[in-house]
């Protein structure tokens, strides 16, 4: 997505709150006494849902690689470090007409072992999914903090957007974004300043 986004930071948060979510998924896991899973209904399920997403033959074809390019490009001129609403609204418009393209994706590789374009495949319909939830939670946070940096709104306001989002997959499969508020433990945020 954007590449130049990222701060210093991210690959440490990365292996922190990765770790943090796997243990919570685990306990999670562990305490559902109520729940069943059947392995391989599941699977025939998986295998058929996936047989008839990208194994099909489509009318109208599409290749992974063109998609996964014009997404770049729409989170690159939309939603980089500069936003505006409107810059927004045109990535958001494009995210949706691409999600609407990989239902037409197929892919060569028919086989069940080590598909790496299934893979690709499945990695871009989740890619789709998170930048459309980057752009939907940039179009909410009308401020500038951090590397999100609106050109409309070129304040922080902590009043109203000093909190961490937190994105939903709804039933339509469009992001709902929500909010928990951030606790301040040592350090209040304050105004960055470069080159003083």
């Amino acid at each position: 997505m954007c590449k130049y986004q990222w701060g210093p930071n991210s690959l440490t948060e990365l292996l922190v709150f990765g770790v943090r979510a796997g243990i919570a998924a685990a306990e999670f896991a562990s305490n559902q006494s109520d729940y069943t899973f059947d392995m391989a209904y599941e699977s025939v399920t998986e295998e058929s849902h996936l047989k008839n997403r990208f194994f099909k033959e489509k009318k109208d074809q599409e290749r992974i690689a063109d998609i996964r390019n014009e997404m770049h490009k729409a989170m690159e001129q939309g939603c980089g470090i500069y936003r505006t609403e409107n810059s927004l609204l045109a990535s958001q418009k494009i995210l949706t007409g691409l999600k609407e393209r990989m239902s037409n994706v197929t892919i060569d590789d028919k086989s069940r072992t080590f598909n790496t374009e299934l893979v690709a495949a499945l990695e871009l319909s989740n890619m789709l999914d998170l930048a459309e939830s980057i752009v939907q939670s940039a179009l909410n946070r009308k401020e500038s903090r951090g590397s999100h940096q609106r050109i409309d709104y070129e304040k922080r306001d902590d009043e109203n957007y000093l909190n961490h989002s937190l994105a939903y997959k709804e039933e339509n499969n469009k992001p709902r974004i929500e909010y928990l508020p951030v606790t301040i433990t040592k350090w209040p945020p304050g105004e960055r300043v470069y080159g003083k």
